[in-house]
């Protein structure tokens, strides 16, 4: 799929002259991404027609399976734009209308701000594909090397999770040192080591912001300390390989909320 892309990435998508319909605008000339990264591009075109005229306060973007073969890429990478652009207060996504450019979308203004920071930072998707490689082999190992003082100190975490939950407050933080502890239950400095460096890209701009707005959907964080109990018991019960499934099963689950999208397409 990489080596498709590249090769369309020059090609141009030229459709119809420009008219509106209930599914937002059609028909402008939208460039089909190039090689750096995508979610960034996207956000360029779309501050490039504001500026134009192209687009203007009130319109409705194209629908994001539309929207997504008008640029060549995922569906995914066009989500992780739109998520950095409703931050900003550029666009409002309307669960079930859509996609519109803000009556005042003045956020451009601390856009090349914002820009330059999450340009030097990991993709989430990148992230979670590390994190599946490294974190379900640590949890088969902490189920193995755990220690009762290592399982209270799990479960002081999930019991401050469940309290954030019920007052609305946010898990982020919280969510990253339950996975930290994991790690750090192996018992393996070098293990600890790797697992500490991932943690430290969970804590820059663009993963806090895709999974914050994750986070947003009613009943997730619930289903996440779900999770997190179920390898919680494993690792407790001294069980490596439902350690393993469950935590797999778990990142899994995050990368499929992350993407918002079931039958995500897959990267590009």
């Amino acid at each position: 799929m990489l080596t498709e892309f590249l090769l369309y990435s020059i090609l141009l998508y030229v459709v119809s002259p420009l008219t509106k319909n209930k599914e937002g605008i059609i028909g402008l000339k939208f460039q089909r991404i190039g090689t750096k990264k995508i979610y960034i591009e996207v956000i360029e075109q779309i501050k490039e027609m504001l500026a134009k005229g192209d687009l203007k306060p009130g319109d409705q973007l194209p629908s994001e399976r539309e929207f997504a073969e008008l640029l060549g890429i995922s569906r995914v990478s066009l989500r992780q734009a739109l998520t950095v652009l409703e931050t900003l207060g550029i666009v409002e996504i309307r669960h079930g209308e859509g996609t519109f450019i803000s009556s005042n979308p003045d956020g451009f203004g601390n856009l090349n701000i914002y820009l330059s920071k999450i340009s030097k930072e990991s993709d989430p998707l990148d992230i979670l594909e590390a994190r599946r490689l490294i974190e379900v082999e640590i949890a088969g190992f902490s189920a193995i090397e755990r220690t009762e003082e290592d399982l209270k100190v799990m479960e002081e975490i999930l019991d401050e999770m469940k309290m954030a939950i019920e007052k609305g407050e946010e898990t982020l933080t919280i969510d990253l040192r339950f996975h930290l502890q994991i790690a750090e239950s192996t018992h393996n400095p070098v293990l600890f080591s790797v697992m500490n460096h991932i943690g430290s890209l969970m804590r820059q701009n663009l993963w806090r912001v895709v999974k914050g707005l994750s986070l947003t959907t009613p009943g997730r964080a619930e289903k996440y300390l779900e999770q997190h109990w179920l390898i919680y018991n494993a690792i407790k019960d001294k069980d490596p390989i439902k350690a393993k499934e469950f935590m797999l099963k778990h990142l899994e689950s995050i990368e499929q909320d992350l993407s918002l999208e079931e039958d995500m397409i897959g990267r590009t």
